[in-house]
Parts: C-alpha cells; structure tokens; sequence
C-alpha cells in the first residue's frame, strides 16, 4: 500500500494549502513536486499520484503534490491572520480570480517544504497551467533548489483548438472595459468554462501576458519565457492533445527550436489526451526516469 502523508504549506503572503507527501523507503536528497492544472487540485488524479509515489520511491526520490491558489473554479482558504482571534481569515482564491504572477509564491513554498524534509534537489513537475507555472518561475526566479523543470502539456490557451480571433478580440474589448469601469474583479459567466474575472480572462487569454508563456504559434517573441530557462529541462507532450490547434509534433518543434537549457529533451506519448489519460504509467515513467539521471 502506498502510503501519504497530508500536509500544509505556507505561502509568503501567509496563504495555508493542502496537499500530499510520500518519503520514499530508502530516500535521497532528490524530490518531485507536482503543480496542477486550471481548475484542478491536488488529488484530482489519485491513480497518477499513486504512481508517482511508487516509481520515485524506486529511485530514492519524495513525491509531493499540494493546491495552488488557482485550484478549483471559486473557493476559499485559510490567511493567517495573528489580528484576528482565531489566528486566520478566510480568502477567496481559484482559477477564475487568481492573480497569475503570485504562482511563484506557491511554488516557492512547495520547494521549502521539501527542503525542509531535506531534499537538496526539487524538480519541478508542471501539468497545463501548472506548465505555464512552472515555465513561469523557472524562467523569472534564479532557485538553485531546483534541480530540474518538466513541463506536461504545455498548450497555449489563446491558441487552444477552436480558437477564434474576432472572438477572442471582442471578448478583450470587454473585459479592458469593465476594468477600465473599475470593475476589474467582477465574476463573470459565458467567457470560458469556468466564471472569471475580467483581470483572470486578461491574464489567461490576452497577447503578452506574464501567463501567455506558451505563444509558439506568435511570429515575434514566441517562447521568450521558456528560452531562458538554463536548468534541465523536459517537455513532454500528448499525441493527442484536445487543446492543439494544430499537429503536436509542430508545436513539439517550436520548443526544440527555442530551448537553450544544455540539459534538454522533449517527447510526446502517443495516442494521449491533455490529461495523459490511460497512458498515466507511461507519462509518470518517463519523467521519473529523467528526473533520476539528473
């Protein structure tokens, strides 16, 4: 039986999330953190955690998967809070409010926190947005901590498939002028799957945003963010993404293009979908056995 622990972290502006660990029998000084999806949450996938935790525990390597503050569509979590006299307060967090660049706060704290276990070397595991995350603070934070960065899906969600440009231009229109009415944090219904505040669609869908890392489809300044990045560095994609807008071994090549790590390699498992599913042991085995050279 593969056993987890629950644990907490904290962020540096004080936000408490949950999540899971699993310290390998035999462990070395090597880690994997898991950062997820838009929407998604720690425990959205028990079957790939599970065979997170088995593969890296052959290796010696700790395995942890907590929230981020974009987790689910709209929820709440403990701030702590000395003033008040239960020690916390409640704050409104999710995918559709989240303020993208405080990513770097939670990863952080997942970092510490297996730091503080004593691994010396976290590779960054990042699935979708949590790739974007990853990508993110990878290529704006210097951490030697981290000792590798996989980046699992990476699809651009202003290229996604059935993207519309006239659509995408009149939803902008929107939502720059309900901030300009200084009605930026307004929840909105209707402009994605989720409800989202004019800031979030700016963030997650407008040209040039700090979470617009994956534009490989731009003719100027496509994969900036990521080809800065220096620390080894694996891409892997699915066969069959539902988010490509056109053929992933096209996308794959952007990437190849425009990575300078020394340390590189992208692959794609056949036949996947976005979220690796029914190829989970073959996608978790390939990062692991990356991640164990390094």
């Amino acid at each position: 039986m593969t056993f987890f622990s629950l644990e907490e972290i904290i962020t540096s502006d004080n936000l408490v999330h949950q999540g899971i660990f699993h310290a390998p029998k035999n462990p070395g000084k090597k880690a994997i953190v898991w950062v997820h999806g838009l929407t998604s949450k720690f425990y959205s996938d028990p079957k790939l955690m599970k065979l997170f935790a088995d593969m890296s525990d052959e290796h010696g390597i700790g395995f942890a998967s907590f929230h981020t503050r974009g987790h689910d569509y709209v929820t709440s979590t403990h701030k702590l809070d000395s003033s008040d006299e239960k020690g916390y307060v409640h704050e409104t967090i999710g995918s559709g409010v989240e303020n993208f660049t405080d990513c770097t706060k939670d990863i952080d704290a997942m970092v510490s926190f297996l730091v503080s276990r004593g691994y010396t070397s976290v590779v960054l595991v990042g699935h979708s947005t949590g790739a974007n995350k990853v990508c993110y603070y990878a290529g704006s934070v210097s951490d030697p901590r981290v000792a590798g960065v996989v980046l699992a899906g990476p699809m651009s969600d202003r290229y996604s498939a059935g993207f519309d440009a006239a659509t995408n231009r009149e939803h902008r229109r929107i939502m720059e002028q309900k901030i300009n009415e200084g009605k930026g944090d307004e929840l909105l219904m209707g402009y994605d799957f989720f409800p989202l505040t004019p800031k979030r669609w700016m963030s997650l869908l407008a040209e040039g945003s700090p979470e617009d890392v994956f534009n490989y489809r731009d003719d100027v300044g496509a994969l900036s963010a990521f080809s800065v990045i220096k620390a080894p560095l694996l891409v892997i994609f699915a066969g069959k993404d539902e988010h490509a807008d056109r053929p992933v071994e096209i996308i794959r090549n952007a990437f190849d293009a425009h990575a300078t790590s020394p340390v590189y390699k992208s692959i794609i498992v056949p036949d996947a979908d976005h979220g690796f599913s029914g190829k989970e042991a073959l996608f978790v085995k390939e990062i692991v056995s990356w991640a164990a050279l390094l």
